[in-house]
């Protein structure tokens, strides 16, 4: 697990950084839910993240859609 100590204004960084994060006593950690228990109540989603691959965890599932033509 990566901890990262962020207040408000940076919260951006970590979405550049991990899809997932919660505040833990004054700090921002950037977790991966399918890796242990979470309660997703508690669990912030990045909609800005752009993940390499696709995201499935318990609290979401992020499909990247390419060359999509509307």
């Amino acid at each position: 697990m990566i901890k990262v100590t962020l207040n408000k204004l940076s919260e951006k960084t970590i979405c550049n950084d991990c899809a997932f994060y919660v505040e833990v006593k004054g700090s921002t950690e950037c977790i991966h839910p399918d890796e242990f228990e979470v309660n997703c109540s508690t669990v912030t989603f990045c909609s800005s993240f752009l993940p390499a691959v696709e995201v499935d965890s318990p609290c979401v599932t992020f499909d990247i859609m390419e060359n999509i033509h509307l």
